[in-house]
């Protein structure tokens, strides 16, 4: 991701342009496989040595924006920890005690530092030097580089153009998006990255079959939300592994934020920078679906249910889909983690409206719903405190075999 200080953007006629680079630039490509061997070269060094090469290489100014940015495109594949024997806050501690002594002593006329150093080396049962190399290790610019993911200079330069762009979605008061045209199962995935950054979100089928989907920006949140920025930004790539697709988002640009609009679809050029991750799943759901599968149980469990319009105003992607053997009944189950009180009354209130009476809706006690916000919703109402409970979910829909299910909640 990159900084603030490494983006800048024009604005005209009230659309965002970010500095996108020509990923088959001759001088780009050499520049980024310079680099990559400068970082591959530094394995094994102190942090210091790779970033005094590296100002020396990149240069300072505006001029030299696209340098240092693909040098921090690189840098965050890179990982870097503290190598010593001793912890260094005791190792300190020692030398400190060890100076003090000798400095309040009346036997010496001047310290002797080469002699506290051996001191504290034996009793420590340490080569002096290491003493030298080690005492400050902790320290941020003494961190040694461990290991570096080395890539292709292509894939920086695509890097970096997906990493302007999601720079400028941290700026973002919102952001809405369509996909069409895209597999259940890629759907699934998008809308289950959603969940996944706890980003707050609306989706609509539209008539045509696309899916639109609001989101709510970090400034638009009470509080403006740098975590929820970045969480904001970290989930877009997501979208890029879509084959059809459009983005529009309204920013806020620099300290006076400026408003704009930022644009993006396949036409822009952002490549995929990753494998698609698959349809992950929070933690809530994959523990419900081990413990539930332990059971001695007529249901069958599974995680690809099918997306359930609401009325054309929203949309269903349960977590769970339970069918029962004998009968052939269907359940589906939507668990409610994070979410922001209006949306969950928004939530709710579309259910009460267009909800299927085979639901179980798993509400966080975290989330502080009231009885009376849950009166008259068509779906079985369950209240969880930490995770779903299996047995109380098996409980819940041995209730619902062959019934008509209405109104019934547990908490």
């Amino acid at each position: 991701m990159l900084t603030s200080d490494l983006v800048r953007v024009r604005i005209r006629a009230g659309i965002v342009y970010p500095p996108y680079i020509n990923t088959e630039n001759e001088d780009f490509l050499n520049l980024a496989e310079t680099l990559i061997n400068v970082f591959e070269r530094h394995v094994g060094r102190p942090r210091q040595q790779l970033d005094e090469e590296l100002r020396d290489l990149l240069g300072a100014g505006t001029s030299f924006m696209v340098h240092r940015g693909l040098s921090k495109v690189l840098r965050d594949r890179c990982h870097f920890s503290t190598e010593t024997k001793v912890e260094p806050r005791i190792l300190r501690e020692h030398v400190f005690t060890a100076a003090a002594a000798a400095y309040r002593s009346r036997k010496k006329v001047r310290v002797d530092w080469n002699g506290i150093i051996s001191s504290v080396a034996e009793e420590m049962d340490l080569p002096p030097e290491e003493i030298h190399l080690q005492l400050y290790a902790d320290l941020k610019e003494a961190e040694v580089l461990q290991k570096f993911q080395k890539t292709s200079p292509a894939w920086v330069l695509q890097r970096y153009n997906v990493a302007l762009a999601q720079a400028v979605l941290i700026r973002a008061a919102s952001m809405d998006l369509v996909i069409e045209g895209e597999s259940a199962l890629r759907y699934r995935e998008v809308f289950r990255q959603l969940k996944f950054f706890q980003l707050l979100h609306e989706i609509r089928l539209q008539e045509n079959g696309a899916y639109q989907v609001h989101i709510d920006g970090p400034l638009s949140l009470f509080k403006s939300s740098q975590r929820y920025g970045m969480q904001m930004a970290t989930f877009f790539p997501t979208v890029l592994h879509c084959k059809n697709w459009r983005l529009q988002a309204d920013i806020r640009w620099g300290v006076k934020r400026k408003e704009g609009v930022l644009q993006l679809n396949p036409k822009t050029g952002l490549q995929p920078i990753g494998h698609s991750t698959g349809q992950w799943m929070p933690e809530e759901v994959t523990w419900l679906d081990k413990q539930f599968r332990k059971l001695k149980s007529e249901w069958e469990v599974s995680t690809e249910g099918e997306i359930v319009n609401l009325g054309g105003e929203g949309i269903l992607a349960p977590d769970f889909i339970f069918t029962h053997r004998p009968t052939g009944t269907t359940v589906h189950m939507e668990i409610l983690g994070f979410w922001r009180k209006g949306s969950v009354r928004s939530r709710l209130d579309l259910l009460r409206r267009h909800g299927p009476r085979n639901l179980i809706l798993a509400v966080s006690s975290m989330l502080g719903v009231e009885e009376e916000e849950i009166e008259n919703l068509p779906a079985v109402v369950y209240v969880f405190r930490s995770t779903p409970v299996a047995r109380d979910v098996h409980k819940i829909l041995n209730g619902m075999i062959g019934e008509d299910t209405g109104p019934l909640t547990l908490f």
